[in-house]
């Protein structure tokens, strides 16, 4: 089917339910919401450690509309569409762009149906394409900075206790219901707080690939299976808050370069603490400390560097997102930062962050050094429905890097949230 046509009949059928829903909203307009968001950004990109070339600049435009339903009292309805593109990303053949209706990046993205108290219970299910944060992100996470983000087809189940709470959930990553191998997420979250002042969450996540490994010692088995076992611990006391965390993955992986199934062993700690100097004006200090395993030997079939799955790896290794890829933490990764952050007025904020990242395993003949980052960033609230957005950042390499020149970056964002 044509694009520009699937897209017209997508919007031709929610304007269609909007205006059989509006017949009734006299009679239940507190069951029926809708809402959005406008997100514009544009970066200047200078990120390739070589100042004898110019650097672009690009524009990123994503929108998203919102509807929700409540039919009833414990049952919800949730539909999120979203045009992502970037500026200038048409077909250039169709009046220079100006008139390209095909939109490639518009979708639904997010799209369930949620129930609470089951049966009259303290169970809670979500049933469709959802957006899934387990914790601070650090490995399932919806990645709000980008512009697309991240959704899973699954079903999540929940259970409230007096206390405690714990979360269940499947979800299919990739293949179809007429194939029964694919890419599969499994996780148990639990949470239960300590005291008034700190909470104490587990959790249990395992990833497969179904699909069978072909010949060779391994012939028949999955090709990937794996457990991360994972704690944070986090709280307040005083001035002072923290959170403490630990991850440990286990399982069989195959690697292309040795035809076979290989151990997985590897595991990630981190831990944060920051001081409130003064609350008045917002004033925090704060110090950080990561250690990602890395690979000595990729030969020997044993899989040491840690994996950080479905991660929101924004938030934590440097916002000019050297070390969010595939290969990022292959030789594992150290990172020692410290921030400050404080509000100039009511409306206005500052944070900076400074970063030192070296590699726990270097090639011989380097230090393991693989640079320093700094990031600074601005918040303004212009009012309470549009913010404004900012930040420069820097990266001096080091000699395990592989760059000369100082890598450059800044952003400028304005958000309209309705």
């Amino acid at each position: 089917m044509n694009r520009s046509l699937h897209v017209s009949m997508v919007f031709s059928v929610l304007m269609c339910t909007l205006l059989l829903v509006d017949a009734s909203v006299a009679q239940t307009q507190d069951r029926f919401a809708i809402s959005g968001q406008i997100r514009q950004r544009t970066e200047y990109s200078a990120k390739d450690f070589n100042a004898d070339v110019s650097n672009p600049l690009y524009t990123f435009l994503r929108t998203r509309l919102n509807v929700g339903v409540n039919p009833t009292d414990d049952v919800k309805a949730f539909v999120q569409f979203q045009d992502s593109r970037t500026w200038g990303g048409e077909n250039a053949a169709i009046a220079r762009g100006t008139m390209d209706g095909n939109a490639p990046l518009f979708d639904v993205h997010q799209a369930y149906f949620s129930v609470s108290n089951v049966f009259d219970t303290k169970l809670s299910a979500k049933i469709g394409r959802q957006e899934i944060n387990i914790g601070n992100q650090r490995l399932v996470g919806a990645v709000g900075w980008h512009n697309v983000g991240r959704t899973f087809d699954a079903a999540r189940f929940g259970f409230q206790a007096e206390s405690a709470s714990f979360d269940f959930f499947a979800a299919r990553l990739i293949g179809n219901t007429g194939n029964t191998d694919g890419d599969n997420l499994f996780g148990i979250v639990g949470a239960l707080p300590v005291n008034e002042d700190s909470r104490f969450e587990a959790l249990i996540l395992m990833d497969n690939k179904t699909n069978a490994v072909v010949g060779g010692v391994d012939d028949g088995e999955n090709m990937l299976q794996r457990f991360t076992l994972g704690a944070t611990w986090s709280g307040s006391s005083s001035k002072f808050d923290y959170e403490l965390e630990g991850y440990y993955q286990m399982g069989d992986q195959f690697e292309a370069a040795t035809g076979k199934l290989g151990s997985i062993a590897a595991s990630l700690a981190s831990g944060k603490i920051g001081y409130l100097v003064s609350e008045e004006r917002g004033i925090k200090l704060g110090a950080l400390f990561t250690l990602v395993s890395g690979d000595d030997d990729p030969a020997d079939g044993d899989i040491k560097n840690f994996d950080t799955l479905f991660a929101t790896n924004h938030k934590f290794y440097g916002f000019m997102d050297y070390f969010v890829g595939a290969g990022s933490f292959a030789r594992g990764l150290q990172d020692v930062a410290a921030t400050v952050t404080m509000k100039t007025n009511d409306k206005t904020s500052l944070a900076l962050a400074v970063h030192h990242f070296t590699s726990p395993q270097a090639f011989s003949g380097v230090d393991g050094t693989l640079g320093q980052e700094i990031d600074f960033t601005l918040n303004y609230a212009y009012n309470k429905a549009m913010s404004i957005v900012g930040g420069v950042s820097a990266f001096v390499p080091g000699d395990d890097f592989g760059g000369k020149d100082t890598g450059f970056w800044a952003y400028l964002s304005t958000i309209v949230n309705f």
